[in-house]
């Protein structure tokens, strides 16, 4: 068995579990009962999984939720609160991420209030989750009458001097394949400035396929693209990799990595809700605190 020598990254789930999307394919639902506002245990081992991470040379920490986690914005700001303190006392990560669906980030009022002080306690970028290109399509994959504007959205977090990234989610009847990536990257690109776009399959929470995973043959032909019309920046070990696409950053990956109790890292420690931290998002086997 190997001794770890690199924890890369840590991944928290933050707030009340609430959200205001409706999606269909939610991965994140099963863990609702779990969410606590203010859960003892879970502030506990969060700031420990910081620390951890950090002295075994870790450089991101990714803020998520199993709902959306600006409807918990109180939340957040104490999860970066708790950061701030960490990087103060040498656990500092040069990325500092929020995942989130971009709704409430159209209201600029909402981004007054809480955007001066996210970055204030560290907050670097935002990664806005885009199931299609379009509004219509956007509306749709998240169950609403109306999803708003990326310009509006790109603007109030460009607003603040906090960076924008795109979680470009691999869905079949989406973007599924060579042809879909490629217009929905341009896009993006084009019409939106986005310079940094990460992408993964959907898929169930203990890293199988569903029935809104892309079929392996359109996923192929999206790496062969990659691999047509990029530069590989670098490789991740644990599969997939960043490319520079015409000067923007493109990074394929797998969201869920099963930990491998063989290797001498770990992708990610993962902060559940309910105080659990592990290895991975699948937690068996992989549990490093309770």
């Amino acid at each position: 068995m190997a001794c770890i020598e690199k924890i890369y990254s840590v991944s928290a789930l933050v707030g009340s579990g609430a959200c205001n999307g409706r999606c269909e394919f939610c991965a994140g639902k099963y863990l609702r009962p779990q969410a606590e506002q203010d859960n003892p245990l879970y502030w506990k081992n969060y700031e420990a999984a910081i620390r951890l991470s950090a002295r075994y040379g870790g450089w991101s920490l990714s803020l998520t939720s199993s709902g959306e986690p600006t409807c918990s914005p109180e939340a957040l700001t104490k999860a970066l609160r708790i950061y701030k303190k960490c990087a103060s006392e040498g656990a500092y990560f040069p990325n500092v991420n929020l995942f989130t669906n971009g709704i409430l980030f159209a209201d600029e009022k909402f981004c007054d209030k809480w955007l001066p002080t996210w970055k204030e306690l560290g907050l670097c970028n935002v990664a806005v989750s885009t199931h299609s290109v379009d509004q219509a399509g956007q509306a749709a994959a998240y169950g609403l009458e109306k999803y708003p504007d990326f310009r509006e959205i790109f603007g109030n977090i460009r607003k603040y001097g906090l960076g924008v990234r795109v979680t470009l989610l691999l869905r079949r009847g989406g973007v599924d394949g060579a042809e879909s990536y490629e217009s929905a990257v341009n896009t993006l690109i084009k019409n939106y400035g986005a310079d940094n776009i990460t992408s993964w399959p959907i898929g169930n929470p203990d890293g199988t396929r569903s029935e809104f995973t892309p079929s392996r043959l359109g996923l192929l032909s999206i790496r062969f693209w990659l691999k047509r019309n990029t530069k590989l920046c670098h490789g991740h070990v644990w599969g997939g990799g960043v490319y520079d696409y015409r000067g923007a950053i493109l990074r394929l990956t797998d969201y869920v990595t099963r930990h491998d109790q063989h290797k001498d890292f770990v992708r990610q420690l993962v902060v559940f809700q309910d105080g659990t931290v592990a290895y991975s998002w699948i937690r068996e086997g992989a549990l490093c605190m309770k």
